[in-house]
């Protein structure tokens, strides 16, 4: 288990690894081939991996993803997209290590916008 999100309602967390990528996710969410997904599928993240945060950065700065933030050691840039008819929200968060880890987080536009960003922010390069 992993510590407590600091979201209201939340009181339990858990942890979604892939390669040296991990964030941190509501207990009980559901794990797939490609990302992890509440139980009810609207709201899922995704890890990637790469050498650098430049990399990863020059995508999304090419999809048009504009910077929400950029400290020290993360960028968090979003977007919106839609998928089925759906108008959702995506947050990156890139991690200014390396290697860099990139949590992308959708959910649909509203009252989910804190827990995808808390999601998002809770990336970290593990070893």
């Amino acid at each position: 288990m992993a510590a407590v999100l600091a979201a209201p309602g939340l009181s339990r967390a858990a942890v979604y690894k892939v390669g040296h990528c991990q964030v941190t996710v509501p207990d009980g969410w559901v794990t797939s081939r490609s990302r992890i997904a509440r139980p009810d599928k609207k709201v899922w993240a995704s890890l990637m991996e790469a050498p650098t945060a430049a990399e990863i950065v020059t995508v999304y700065r090419n999809l048009k993803a504009p910077v929400v933030s950029d400290g020290p050691g993360l960028t968090l840039m979003a977007e919106t997209a839609s998928y089925g008819g759906l108008t959702n929200k995506q947050y990156h968060a890139i991690t200014k290590t390396s290697p860099a880890c990139d949590a992308d987080v959708t959910f649909p536009n509203g009252p989910d916008d804190a827990l995808g960003r808390q999601i998002a922010l809770s990336v970290k390069t593990v070893r």
